[in-house]
């Protein structure tokens, strides 16, 4: 798994980066805020963090899209 940063922008005292995720050849792009930062050791670990937010995600939408195809639409079930 890999990242970059794509490009950087301020907002106030908001810096946000633009970074693509690689997580071995599923591609995510994704706008990050570092409230404040005071260094670029807290930018990266808050990339990183994100990064492991981003894998819970794609997890996620997995499980969602196994859940949607067992689901059997229609059919009449009892309540016990």
């Amino acid at each position: 798994m890999t990242y970059k940063i794509l490009s950087t922008r301020q907002a106030g005292e908001t810096l946000l980066t633009m970074v693509e995720y690689n997580f071995d050849g599923i591609i995510i792009t994704t706008e990050v805020a570092h409230f404040m930062p005071n260094t670029e050791a807290e930018i990266e670990q808050n990339i990183i963090n994100r990064a492991a937010s981003e894998i819970v995600r794609i997890e996620a939408t997995n499980t969602v899209t196994t859940l949607i195809e067992s689901i059997i639409v229609g059919q009449e079930k009892p309540i016990e």
